[in-house]
C-alpha cells in the first residue's frame, strides 16, 4: 500500500529507476502462495496505479504481467477479480482493445514458454475482450466518454490505497438532521 500511496503521489520521482524497486517487490507480493489478503491488495495497487499512471507501469508489463496472469484463474474470487481488472488496466484493453497486448506478446511476451502464451492469448481473446466490452457498455450507460467519473469499484480502490495510515471516522460527527 505504501508503493501505492507512492506512486500516485503527485510530489514524488517517478523516473524509471526510482519505480523499478517499487515494481519489483509488488511482483512477488501477488504470486500464488502469498497470503490472500497481501495478493488482493498488490493487485489493487498495481490496477490503481495503472489506471492514474498507465506510462509508469508500461515499461515493467514483462516483470508484472506472468504473476498477475497466474491469479486470473485463482480460486479466491477477490484475487481473481483484482487480478483480471489489474490485467485489463495495464493493458489498456478497454480503450485500446487488443493493441497493447499485441505488442507485447510479439515482444516481450516471446519470451514466456509456449504453454503460458498460448494460454495467455486465449485468456485475452476468450475474457479479457468479453470483458472490456462489458466495461464500455457500463461506462456508456453511465453518460458516454467518463461517464459519472469513476467507477464504484475504481472509488473503494483508491480509497482503500489512500485511507492506510489514516484513522476514518467517516460520518460519526456527521449532522443527523
Amino acid at each position: 500500500m505504501a508503493a501505492g500511496k507512492y506512486l500516485l503521489s503527485a510530489q514524488t520521482n517517478k523516473t524509471f529507476d526510482h519505480t523499478k524497486p517499487l515494481f519489483e517487490a509488488l511482483a512477488p507480493a501477488v504470486e500464488p502462495g502469498r497470503p490472500v489478503d497481501t495478493r488482493r491488495l498488490a493487485l489493487v495497487v498495481l490496477r490503481t496505479v495503472a489506471r492514474e499512471h498507465n506510462d509508469l507501469v508500461r515499461p515493467h508489463i514483462p516483470l508484472l504481467i506472468p504473476v498477475i496472469f497466474a491469479s486470473v484463474r485463482d480460486p479466491v474470487i477477490p484475487v481473481k477479480l483484482s487480478a483480471e481488472a489489474a490485467f485489463l488496466t495495464i493493458f489498456s484493453v478497454v480503450e485500446e482493445e487488443g493493441a497493447v497486448f499485441d505488442k507485447y506478446m510479439a515482444d516481450k511476451g516471446k519470451s514466456l514458454p509456449p504453454a503460458q502464451q498460448r494460454s495467455m492469448s486465449e485468456y485475452f481473446k476468450r475474457i479479457a475482450l468479453r470483458l472490456a466490452n462489458q466495461a464500455r457498455e457500463k461506462k456508456e450507460a453511465e453518460g458516454g466518454s467518463g461517464g459519472l467519473g469513476l467507477s464504484s469499484d475504481e472509488v473503494e480502490d483508491e480509497r482503500e490505497i489512500w485511507s492506510v495510515g489514516k484513522v476514518e471516522l467517516g460520518d460519526v460527527f456527521g449532522d443527523n438532521s
